[in-house]
């Protein structure tokens, strides 16, 4: 009898002990748990940052490409005006009175799409625009917006000396 007493204190001693050392295991990998969330929330905040400032540095590259290209090509359309203008200066009085109207018309076109990219200049500069995912597709739509209204002011150009000055 003393042996069976013996060997069930011994059992539940035994139990007792993976119990309790169950019990640290479990707190221990609870605190790793709690540790290992937290390193990957400051990861994930540090990657939204690393990607703002990527966006922020290919956003502002590229508009400093297009504004440089933007007003090169709006000088040509000045000079493109001012050659214009000589030529209706030759041309007879009918076909003057016309052509100015059209070419003041064209030029106030350009000063349209010059005081446009004067402000979107102005927006980079004073840090108005939002660097996200969306301030990237905001600014090729204003690219391609722009590019085409260049394109229609080139060719209305094109259009007014060829039809009507010789």
């Amino acid at each position: 009898m003393k042996t069976k007493i013996l060997s069930l204190a011994v059992i539940v001693f035994m139990a007792g002990i993976v119990l309790i050392s169950c019990g640290q295991t479990s707190k221990k990998d609870a605190k790793s748990v709690k540790e290992d969330v937290k390193e990957l929330n400051k990861d994930v905040k540090q990657g939204a940052i690393d990607s703002s400032k990527e966006i922020k540095t290919t956003v502002i590259s590229n508009w400093k490409k297009f504004e440089t290209t933007s007003k090169i090509a709006i000088e040509n359309t000045d000079k493109q005006i001012n050659i214009l203008k000589m030529k209706i200066s030759k041309a007879n009085k009918n076909e003057k009175v016309k052509l100015v109207e059209q070419l003041n018309k064209l030029e106030q076109k350009n000063k349209e799409i010059k005081e446009k990219l004067t402000k979107r200049s102005k927006e980079f500069k004073d840090g108005v625009i939002s660097f996200n995912e969306t301030a990237k597709a905001n600014e090729q739509q204003f690219e391609r917006e722009f590019n085409h209204d260049m394109d229609e002011l080139g060719l209305a150009l094109k259009d007014l000396l060829k039809n009507n000055v010789n």
